[in-house]
């Protein structure tokens, strides 16, 4: 066999190993696999998947990888619900929102869907739906470019914090937010950007090898915030 024919077959093979490769990690990053949890750090990761599965329906692979920004198509469907779960006006020009925002979310986060609950639903539901709503839209400002970095991780790592104090496991906390989703809509509130799944569903999840709330150790130490939870939001899950 000549030299060329030899770097022609091995470059082909190599062509076709890569393209094979490439192929499965964008399928592993669009089921939001643990490969595609990449946002710094176990705890940074640990924040982010409490928005899974939700969050990967929405924007499959780029969720809790590095973010470069929303396409034009993107920002206009995510704009208009970011701003109303966080309680600003929709019609907000960009620099009053990033001026506004920030101290909203500091002031609010921790009562984000939990400030008008029906009477016939379940609190902790309630709870675990409201912290991967807090996780899902807190990131998607920083997506947009309305909050900075330092802000962004302050919620959700106080987030985190609170979703680690209500509950015990991913599969505790998972099925509490597939009630608290269902319950959610089923008084005819939005939750545009959601994906229903169940119970059974999430006993599955926990158990699959790459899954996120497999692989991640529920009771990981995360990173010491600024503040600390309000009393007033351990009590609601009590």
């Amino acid at each position: 066999m000549s030299g060329w024919m030899y770097l022609l077959l091995t470059a082909a093979v190599l062509y076709w190993i890569f393209r094979g490769s490439s192929r499965r990690l964008h399928a592993a990053k669009a089921r939001g696999d643990m490969i595609s949890y990449q946002a710094g750090s176990p705890e940074r990761n640990w924040a982010l998947a409490l928005a899974h599965p939700t969050a990967y329906h929405a924007m499959q692979g780029g969720f809790a990888s590095d973010l470069y920004g929303a396409d034009d198509a993107l920002a206009r469907q995510l704009r208009p619900m970011i701003l109303h779960h966080l309680g600003l006006r929709t019609d907000l020009g960009e620099e009053q929102v990033r001026q506004q925002l920030p101290d909203a979310l500091r002031q609010r986060w921790f009562t984000l869907d939990l400030q008008r609950l029906q009477r016939s639903d379940d609190p902790r539901a309630a709870m675990a739906f409201a912290c991967a709503r807090v996780s899902f839209f807190v990131r998607c400002a920083r997506l947009l470019g309305w909050i900075d970095e330092a802000a962004q991780w302050q919620v959700l790592m106080l987030n985190a914090q609170r979703a680690q104090q209500c509950f015990g496991s991913w599969l505790e906390f998972g099925q509490a937010y597939a009630k608290g989703r269902a319950q959610w809509v089923a008084t005819g509130r939005s939750d545009v950007l959601g994906k229903a799944f169940t119970e059974e569903e999430v006993a599955q999840w926990v158990t699959e090898e790459k899954h996120p709330w497999h692989v991640m150790d529920w009771n990981l130490p995360l990173e010491p915030a600024t503040e600390t939870v309000p009393e007033a939001v351990a009590a609601q899950t009590a």
